[in-house]
């Protein structure tokens, strides 16, 4: 079972609409079905982007049949899914909120896609401790990972995303621990490049630690402005070649001069700079040739959208939102290639 974390170091990276648009493109390659579903899992508790996106805000705490996260980590379930049947198993999948209309997929298969969605009433969902209490081997810790990670993957589902919180948030961090591939969305600014690149730094260390584990890090860049051309500060730097430039340089192992070999090795091995390799795209303006990472969409100013679902529904498409469209693309191509055989 594919196990991937979009992540960023700050809010307002557009993990939320990166997974959407990637997912939706895995959904593509991969081929979830209703049997193999991807599940989707939304851990951040207070913003809560995915359950906001998928429109599922009321149905985590005012129906009944679709447990929350907060609620899958209060309650404790016995049920051995590894032995499980048929039934049981399609029943497990039915307590998630299926989700795939919006990844074009016909009415038959809107199951191939389903969401565990946050509680947004506080008030119903105090009881789990989202903050981390009771520290990473607490029983509610433990009900995460058996209700969710480990039900998943016994009752055949083929992929497991998790939206995660920003930072260092505790179910951030669980989230991370429970994937093997973790996207690391960062808009290419002084404080997203040095804050991501130090929590990267953390998690490789952490990794180091931990010798049975060795996650892979997609640094994915976002809102990468395409305009060329564009020109700012005192030195009159142009971006994004300047941001390009700067990105590589800071996320290049070599210059980690305060870490000893071991970190520069861990890290030139984990975080991989597919994302920052540039791309030629048709584009939105003639002087744009090539770009990285995502680009700015300017759909996405005012209302987030799934772009590959425009195209199943045979919507106009400019030529912006096919660059991202080809982006996307690639990342979903990336997450494949370091996916564990």
């Amino acid at each position: 079972m594919l196990r991937v974390s979009f992540y960023s170091y700050k809010g307002g990276a557009g993990r939320s609409t990166t997974s959407w648009n990637t997912i939706q493109r895995l959904v593509e390659l991969m081929k979830p079905t209703v049997k193999e579903p991807f599940v989707i899992v939304d851990t951040d508790t207070e913003s809560a982007g995915s359950t906001f996106l998928y429109r599922a805000k009321d149905k985590f705490y005012k129906d009944s049949r679709y447990p929350s996260v907060q609620r899958r980590m209060v309650i404790k379930d016995d049920t051995n899914y590894a032995e499980a049947d048929d039934s049981d198993k399609e029943k497990f999948f039915k307590t998630m909120c299926p989700v795939g209309a919006y990844f074009g997929l016909p009415e038959a298969e809107q199951n191939a896609v389903l969401l565990i969605g946050a509680n947004l009433d506080r008030n119903s969902a105090k009881d789990a401790d989202v903050a981390g209490d009771g520290g990473d081997d607490g029983e509610q810790m433990e009900n995460f990972s058996n209700n969710i990670t480990k039900a998943c993957k016994a009752c055949g589902a083929k992929a497991l995303f998790f939206d995660t919180p920003s930072g260092t948030q505790f179910l951030a961090r669980k989230s991370i621990k429970e994937s093997e591939i973790i996207v690391c969305c960062m808009r290419p600014t002084f404080q997203f490049r040095e804050g991501t690149h130090g929590q990267l730094l953390n998690f490789v260390k952490l990794d180091i630690k931990n010798r049975n584990r060795k996650r892979v890090y997609v640094l994915t860049p976002t809102t990468v402005c395409v305009d060329k051309g564009q020109q700012f500060g005192p030195k009159k730097d142009a971006y994004p070649e300047k941001a390009l430039t700067e990105i590589k340089a800071l996320f290049n192992s070599d210059n980690l001069e305060d870490e000893d070999q071991e970190v520069k090795d861990a890290f030139k091995s984990q975080v991989m700079l597919d994302m920052l390799e540039p791309t030629k795209q048709d584009s939105c303006d003639a002087s744009v040739t090539d770009i990285f990472g995502i680009p700015e969409i300017k759909r996405f100013k005012w209302f987030e959208e799934c772009l590959g679902r425009l195209l199943i529904d045979g919507k106009e498409l400019s030529n912006n939102d096919k660059m991202g469209l080809g982006q996307y693309d690639k990342l979903a191509q990336t997450i494949l290639k370091y996916r564990k055989q």
